[in-house]
């Protein structure tokens, strides 16, 4: 576990002490509403892990799955809240609905201190990875990511190619490789290319003079403004 991790969960334990603060006047002792924060803290987890998949995605289907995240986050906060006082509390059901937290005041609270962690944790998230970890051909594979040429994406697998013509099979798909490479530009479904070995020509992006990849109907637009910017 890296100092970052470690800085996080600290970062975490003291943000759901601060939360059972605030939801203290709801609840008959401090202890109940912090355990109320500890049930509320997979949520956290859930949005910090869904908007990584959610972003690489377009159109009606990216506002789909946040439609579907925001659901999701508020059955958790509903059901966190509801198994707390009824089961430990042991307040009758029949009139939760009447002291039950108002779920905006739990996004609201929520959504500050994920701000607040991006805030303080940017610089270390922001810094730039020298190397890559992949395992290809069951080997443990540590690339440079100053030679990775381009990403393309086959069926199940996608292919790591690099500047000397080496290539290594893989099975990180190439949206998570998006993520791993957020310089990168995505030219096609199947392609995510090192811009600082690229040159748009036409149709095509040019790979260090020696790759010609088709740039898609669906990302004409922004490889165009990225290389006439």
């Amino acid at each position: 576990m890296t100092r970052t991790s470690i800085y996080k969960i600290i970062f975490w334990l003291v943000a759901s002490l601060i939360i059972a603060i605030l939801l203290q006047n709801s609840l008959p002792v401090f202890w109940n509403a912090w355990l109320v924060a500890l049930f509320l803290l997979p949520v956290v987890f859930i949005v910090k892990h869904s908007i990584t998949k959610i972003k690489p995605l377009k159109g009606i289907k990216k506002w789909n799955r946040f439609f579907f995240l925001a659901i999701i986050t508020l059955f958790w906060g509903y059901l966190a809240v509801t198994i707390v006082y009824w089961y430990f509390i042991e307040l009758k059901a029949n009139i939760i609905d009447e002291i039950l937290i108002n779920p905006v005041f739990i996004w609201l609270v929520l959504s500050f201190f994920l701000l607040l962690e991006y805030v303080l944790f940017k610089n270390d998230s922001s810094k730039k990875r020298e190397t890559v970890t992949i395992y290809s051909n069951r080997k443990r594979t540590v690339l440079p990511i100053n030679q990775i040429a381009f990403i393309e994406s086959r069926s199940d697998f996608t292919i790591v190619m690099l500047i000397d013509g080496s290539n290594y099979k893989n099975t990180v798909k190439i949206s998570e490789w998006e993520n791993r490479l957020p310089d990168f530009l995505r030219i096609h479904r199947s392609f995510l290319v090192n811009p600082e070995f690229s040159l748009l020509k036409g149709k095509e992006v040019v790979v260090n003079s020696t790759w010609s990849l088709t740039v898609s109907r669906s990302y004409k637009q922004q490889v165009w403004q990225f290389f006439k910017a």
